[in-house]
């Protein structure tokens, strides 16, 4: 059996050293931002965005697609899932049959296979979130 000094020391180490690993709020929200910075930006997410505005995309990564928009929008889409085969300077493409490009649409890997483009995997976008060319920076250097 423990003495009594000792049995009450014991908790107070144990509440010593959680309080250690404790982070505020906004701490744990500044290293999300550094990881995610789409993060802070999800409120303003949009479902969809007008075709004929769609300049040219960019591929960040397996989850990530940036769209440049006529009159220097962009936006990021986050897919909800990994896309296998999506990557850095992949070419996509998409068909719908709106108007609109929505989150609700697939895009398409498109490999290089001799002379043509050959289909890879088809993957569901997710939301369109306005960002700044420092996010597209950001995102680009991750």
């Amino acid at each position: 059996m423990l003495p009594v000094v000792c049995r009450r020391a014991i908790p107070l180490v144990v509440a010593l050293a959680l309080s250690g690993c404790a982070s505020t709020g906004q701490e744990a929200g500044d290293d999300a931002a550094e990881q995610d910075p789409l993060a802070a930006l999800l409120d303003d997410a949009e479902d969809c965005v007008p075709l004929q505005r769609i300049d040219r995309t960019e591929v960040i990564d397996e989850q990530t697609v940036l769209f440049f928009m006529r009159g220097s929008e962009v936006y990021a889409n986050r897919l909800p899932n990994r896309c296998p085969g999506l990557r850095r300077n992949k070419t996509i493409m998409y068909k719908t049959s709106l108007s609109q490009l929505c989150n609700l649409d697939v895009i398409t890997v498109l490999d290089q296979m001799g002379g043509g483009l050959q289909r890879g995997a088809s993957c569901g976008l997710g939301d369109f979130v306005p960002i700044s060319e420092a996010t597209v920076e950001l995102l680009r250097e991750n």
